[in-house]
């Protein structure tokens, strides 16, 4: 057993690499689909409804991060644990909720703009509160926004540019941007859970696993109270608030902290919350499939209905 012990380090040495290697893919990927599924246009024409945005960013950015603040008083856990969790709930804006809005038969284009909103939002909020809240650890605020700019919000604008310019182009690199977007995040998910399988047996990892789910189900429930008694925008209310921005968490986690365990506990949090979301959009559709082979972060273009 011993003789093989150095091989099987350096495996997992590999896939931790690898799985790095794949964040970064699946952040700029995921981003960049958004924009070429969403014409501006498009977007412009649900910001007048500012009040249900406004409770979107509320209970998004305040509402969620202090439900996580309150859990993690009543239930201690290790400081990356605590890290993960607490960068995790400040995270808005997530790509799958396109797809989440496409399983539960609603406006694309309205599940697109909120989370532009709460991507927006987050890049602004994000680096101001998460020093705040993580006592005793130093986190560059400037370094965050930089990086949510660049890999998140940057690769979206371009993708609205060539959706809104270049029609042809974005037919034909669209499809495989998604598809690309989903290996990716399917490799990461694989190369991390197995590149640090040792981890997994920590009793505590999984104890913050649960207090992670726990809040996310109540956020679902807070974001589908705000939906102001309409059906479409209490159910994007609560599948938008349900789901956290995983690219904008692993961004942070990647940079900013050298514990595997903060990105592990983001990792498998976000896993175990889109199948049970996935599970709630269908709830919410009349009679809708979803298929792991299709692209997670967002529909083509030709899919949308107006």
């Amino acid at each position: 057993m011993s003789a093989h012990s150095p091989e099987r380090g350096s495996v997992l040495e590999i896939l931790k690499q690898a799985g790095a290697f794949l964040v970064t893919v699946f952040v700029l990927t995921s981003m960049l689909n958004v924009g070429l599924t969403q014409k501006p246009s498009k977007i412009l024409g649900h910001l007048d409804n500012r009040g249900f945005l406004a409770s979107m960013v509320l209970a998004n950015l305040v509402v969620v991060p202090a439900l996580m603040v309150f859990a993690l008083e009543l239930v201690p856990l290790a400081a990356p644990y605590v890290a993960g969790l607490l960068i995790f709930s400040l995270a808005a804006g997530a790509p799958f909720l396109i797809k989440l809005t496409a399983v539960s038969e609603h406006d694309i284009s309205l599940g697109a703009t909120v989370l532009m909103v709460l991507m927006l939002a987050t890049v602004v909020v994000m680096p101001v509160l998460l020093p705040l809240m993580l006592e005793g650890v130093t986190v560059d605020a400037f370094a965050i926004t930089k990086a949510l700019l660049l890999q998140m919000i940057a690769p979206m604008l371009v993708g609205m540019v060539i959706a809104q310019l270049l029609d042809r182009f974005n037919a034909l690199i669209q499809p495989w941007v998604a598809k690309l977007s989903n290996i990716a995040l399917y490799g990461l998910i694989a190369c991390l859970l197995i590149g640090y399988s040792p981890q997994l047996l920590d009793l505590e990892l999984w104890k913050a696993i649960a207090v992670g789910l726990v809040v996310l189900l109540v956020g679902f429930y807070v974001g589908y109270m705000m939906g102001d008694g309409t059906d479409r925008l209490k159910d994007i209310g609560g599948l938008g608030t349900g789901q956290r921005g995983t690219a904008a968490a692993m961004i942070v986690a990647g940079q900013n902290f050298d514990d595997p365990r903060v990105l592990l506990v983001i990792t498998i949090v976000n896993v175990l919350g889109i199948v049970l979301l996935i599970a709630a959009a269908k709830s919410l559709s009349k009679d809708n499939a979803f298929s792991p082979l299709d692209p997670i972060a967002a529909d083509r273009p030709h899919r949308q209905t107006h």
